[in-house]
């Protein structure tokens, strides 16, 4: 048996694509002001899971996935094909930095930065330079989601382990087996707002059970909801709000909520996630 595949470990553990497609799908609608969005382009997009999630819901979709590590994209390519077949030409994967790709694929509907990579841009010039690129490579009213987290306990070095039991919701993706992720929180400075965050796993191969310590590593900047929202503001955008997804499972199908908050209705909670929209 071959080593375990940890871009699909991640893909499981960490990502919801097919959530987030229908997630950036409603935002669009209910901020750009514009007709319905066909091209995302996906910045930092590692596995491109957005990109081939966006593509897989709705017929006349396109998307341009931007990354710089050449081996995750060859994955993706290959996630991409498998689970598109014809429709494979629909997701253009490019390796190259973010900050050097422009709209000359096309002026996007969607900028998706996702999986908290935002949080990779650790300089307010960076930040800033960043955002106005991004302005520039949307179509006139097109939108711009980051995620980010935050709270004490979010950020209190601490270890939170998950079993994962993969329900495929595309036609053409199979599950895996059944195994346990960690994400880790090993050092937070409150005075450069710097995180160092990891992910382990640890599943069964072979019949023994196999411990994958710092299968991925993090640096980051953890940027707070008022410097994103100035930042996405100085950048020239039009419109900046702050989104939450959540569920309260006591109201059942009630209790899922997806829309604009007020920072100050998240700043208190010990443990958060949350969404900048910027509309160009």
């Amino acid at each position: 048996m071959g080593e375990p595949d940890v871009l699909e470990l991640y893909r499981w553990a960490v990502q919801d694509p097919e959530t987030h497609a229908t997630v950036l799908h409603i935002m669009h609608e209910r901020v750009s002001g514009q007709g319905p969005a066909t091209l995302l382009r996906e910045d930092f997009a590692g596995t491109c899971a957005e990109s081939v999630a966006w593509v897989a819901l709705k017929a006349g979709r396109m998307a341009i996935a931007v990354d710089l590590d050449g081996e995750t994209l060859a994955w993706a390519r290959r996630r991409a094909q498998r689970l598109l077949g014809g429709r494979r030409g629909q997701v253009e994967c490019i390796e190259g930095d973010v900050m050097r790709i422009g709209p000359e694929s096309g002026a996007a509907d969607i900028i998706s930065v996702l999986n908290f990579s935002i949080l990779y841009l650790r300089q307010p010039e960076s930040l800033a330079a960043y955002l106005r690129h991004a302005r520039g490579c949307l179509a006139p009213g097109g939108i711009l989601v980051l995620n980010t987290f935050g709270g004490p306990a979010a950020v209190r070095p601490h270890i939170d382990r998950h079993r994962v039991t993969p329900a495929p919701r595309l036609p053409a993706e199979a599950a895996i087996d059944p195994f346990d992720y960690e994400w880790e929180v090993q050092r937070w400075d409150s005075a450069t707002r710097h995180i160092d965050c990891a992910i382990h796993f640890e599943l069964e191969t072979g019949g023994r059970r196999q411990t994958i310590r710092n299968a991925f590593t993090y640096q980051w900047r953890l940027w707070s909801l008022v410097e994103l929202t100035t930042a996405c503001a100085a950048a020239g955008f039009s419109t900046v709000q702050i989104w939450r997804h959540t569920y309260d499972p006591a109201k059942g199908h009630a209790g899922v909520f997806l829309g604009p908050v007020a920072a100050a209705a998240v700043d208190g909670l010990d443990h958060w996630t949350a969404y900048i929209v910027a509309r160009r």
